[in-house]
């Protein structure tokens, strides 16, 4: 399973009032060339005088308002260092160990750079980087003029983060002969002949180079920043002008654009999707797979040749105000190569960004001889309130207000039970998930807080008024952080409904964004925010969730790690502590009912196929997960490959022999699979269903919970067997 298999810009565009296409008359197809490397050169990037500027009122607002209120001494520059390093070179491929030397001079001055402006530093740094960098990548295209040997007996170190630094260019040569027969060795697995493998490569290696050239000063002073903020805590951190923006977006989960995914392939952007009832969408005129060339603004702009550009450069040009025009100049994607190119016209308008939305469904959920119907809403963010740009106040969206609309939706249906998803649901906005939490309680804390000069604060929810008060689950994993855990910890504390998954990430702090444009002399000037921690947060039982996490009622198995994974995994995590408990109503009941339920759980999962599934694949992941190195010999991986395929097909023969359909012979083949594998590994075989699995438990646990309310003499049994077997 590949979770980085592309990295890609969102770039959610609007809809059109008007839209055409028309052909570019006595224009040539535009001719995909081989990237031409440049000669090694340095970029000379030195730094702007307002990130001087910037780097003085970060560090002043860091000592001053930070949780922690940091000393800027010796050792938070060392661990700046550190950062920096990490955040330029984490698997130690490019730096040597006398780079190491020659930059350890550097170690003490970190703080001293920032407080003074005296950044050079940083780019002097960053200069070094550049060099090995190129270094390196053109090392890369020299061995894919050599004969590729699948037969080697070697193996690949791809985890280097706590290896030793090469020594030399011999070491570092080593090194790197691995690296590319392994980026060789998981396209042949894809089944690519030699010749597609070098193409394939040197495209990639060129294109590392490519994007190497398009760093920009602002890009090495965020490094630099970062590194800062990093060496503090792991959630304070810089934005740059561009990030601040794309967070605001995030954050209300809107924009003004045409509706597109974009991405980056060799020199060109590439439409990736297109957004449902957007501007491109309705056009009928841009396709994915489509490739934009150039970008003009108006109706007469000057067309902008993009090829080439960076793929954030290219976001820019084609975002703007609702209401007005930007062209595409376009080479359409067809199965018999690119066609000619054309310009589409397009009106800008308001996208709301769904896929982090709210949304629900309904779980139909058989047992007790009773077909149960459980809602479900699955929440990816807690987002905050925003007017649509027509100012429509029926426009209005958060995360309160759409959940508030799906039970409502859900009401009429008459559910008989409801489980919140918060998987991977990464937090967002606190006052959200305080007015989330009173659609299920009566008014009472939610949550607690303890700013950085020991002052506390409650949270409450004061509307009396319960929308739900039905059967509740709260559906919680390893990426479930934040908000999400403020959610659950406090559903949980007020036994208000059952808590399932994995344990949380851990995340227990707050975090205020201030835009340093506001500190800045010349107001034209754009120069991004920081995001620092400022508070952390308590459940009403006074207990943080910082490092922790929320434990659930009943656990699901989990293929990951916890120290791998989650807050205890981060250099410079906040320490879990506790305050008092603040005044609140329990309702009663939950508690002595869940040792019934978790019996009823360990009896489902001892007899489900799935869940045995996922033990195998948790004892695999153990046994591998030590382990930092792959073989480069192919016959070995792909007999490793093939042993994961038919691990596979078994157990998709199994579900089917269940559910009485014909076996299959083979599995449909996954395009590009094998290109990025570098180990085997078990997360491979870990399908899609087991995230059904635990949805359709939660299904389960909270039918159980119906019937002991509706039969208490079941729980009352099943106590009174218990207390039997304890004496």
């Amino acid at each position: 399973m590949n979770k980085n298999k592309w990295l890609i810009t969102l770039l959610a565009l609007t809809l059109p009032l008007t839209m055409y296409a028309e052909e570019v008359k006595n224009e040539p197809v535009v001719e995909e060339e081989a990237f031409v490397v440049p000669e090694p050169a340095s970029l000379n990037l030195k730094p702007e005088n307002k990130f001087r500027e910037t780097g003085r009122i970060v560090s002043f607002l860091l000592m001053q308002s930070h949780y922690e209120h940091p000393d800027f001494d010796d050792e938070l520059s060392k661990e700046a260092f550190d950062q920096f390093l990490k955040a330029l070179d984490p698997n130690r491929s490019y730096f040597y160990q006398k780079d190491i030397a020659q930059l350890d001079d550097y170690e003490s001055l970190f703080d001293d750079a920032l407080r003074t402006g005296r950044i050079e530093l940083a780019y002097d740094f960053f200069a070094l980087f550049e060099d090995r960098f190129r270094e390196r990548y053109l090392f890369a295209l020299e061995q894919l003029e050599k004969p590729l040997d699948f037969n080697s007996d070697g193996e690949f170190e791809y985890d280097r983060r706590e290896a030793e630094w090469p020594k030399d260019e011999k070491e570092m040569n080593a090194i790197w002969k691995k690296r590319v027969l392994n980026d060789a060795l998981n396209l042949k697995l894809a089944e690519q002949t030699d010749e597609q493998i070098k193409e394939k490569l040197a495209k990639r290696y060129q294109s590392a180079i490519r994007r190497l050239s398009q760093t920009k000063s602002e890009d090495v002073f965020g490094y630099f920043m970062n590194s800062i903020s990093a060496a503090i805590d792991p959630h304070t951190s810089y934005y740059t002008p561009r990030q601040f923006e794309n967070f605001a977006i995030n954050m209300s989960l809107k924009l003004q654009g045409i509706g597109a995914v974009l991405t980056q392939e060799d020199m060109f952007t590439k439409i990736v999707s297109i957004v449902n009832k957007g501007p491109a969408d309705k056009s009928g005129q841009v396709h994915p797979n489509d490739k934009i060339i150039g970008v003009g603004q108006g109706e007469k702009g000057e067309m902008v040749d993009v090829i080439g550009w960076r793929n954030d450069d290219v976001v820019d040009l084609i975002r703007g105000e609702a209401g007005t025009i930007v062209r595409l100049q376009i080479i359409p994607y067809t199965k018999a190569g690119d066609g000619m190119p054309k310009t589409v016209e397009l009106v800008r308008e308001e996208i709301k960004l769904e896929d982090q939305a709210a949304k629900s469904k309904v779980l139909e959920v058989e047992q007790y001889d009773k077909n149960f119907k459980m809602g479900v809403i699955e929440l990816p963010s807690f987002y905050s309130e925003t007017v649509a740009s027509n100012g429509n106040s029926k426009d209005v969206t958060s995360t309160t207000k759409d959940v508030a609309r799906l039970i409502k939706e859900f009401n009429k249906q008459n559910i008989d039970g409801l489980v919140v998803d918060l998987r991977n649901n990464g937090g967002g906005s606190l006052s959200e998930v305080v007015n989330l939490v009173g659609l299920f309680i009566d008014k009472g804390p939610v949550v607690q807080g303890r700013d950085s000069g020991g002052r506390l604060r409650v949270l409450k929810d004061t509307d009396a008024d319960i929308l739900y008060k039905g059967p509740l689950a709260v559906l919680v994993n390893g990426g479930s952080a934040s908000a999400s855990e403020i959610f659950a910890g406090a559903i949980q504390d007020y036994g208000r409904g059952i808590v399932l998954g994995e344990n949380t990430f851990g995340k227990g702090t707050v975090q205020s964004v201030a835009d340093l444009n506001q500190y800045i002399r010349n107001p034209e000037t754009q120069v991004g925010a920081l995001k620092l921690t400022v508070e952390k947060f308590y459940r009403v039982t006074g207990e943080s969730t910082q490092n922790k996490g929320v434990k659930p009622d009943i656990e699901f198995p989990t293929i990951f790690d916890s120290s791998e994974y989650g807050e205890g995994s981060y250099d410079n995590a906040l320490v879990w502590d506790t305050i008092k408990s603040t005044k609140f109503n329990k309702t009663d009941g939950l508690t002595e009912v869940i040792p019934f339920l978790r019996s009823k759980h360990e009896e489902r999962k001892t007899s489900s196929q799935e869940f045995s599934f996922l033990e195998e694949d948790i004892g695999r992941m153990a046994e591998q997960r030590d382990n930092k190195v792959v073989s480069l010999n192919y016959e070995k991986r792909l007999a490793e490959r093939k042993r994961n395929d038919q691990i596979r097909l078994e157990r998709e023969n199994l579900r089917r022999k269940i559910e009485g359909l014909e076996p299959l012979k083979e599995l449909a083949s996954e395009e590009d699979s094998a290109e990025d594998d570098n180990s085997g590994d078990a997360t491979e075989i870990v399908d899609e269903d087991q995230k059904d699995l635990f949805l359709k438990e939660a299904g389960n646990i909270l039918s159980d919970l119906i019937m002991i309310r509706e039969k208490p003499e079941i729980a009352a049994n099943f106590l009174a067997e218990q207390q039997s077997r304890n004496n």
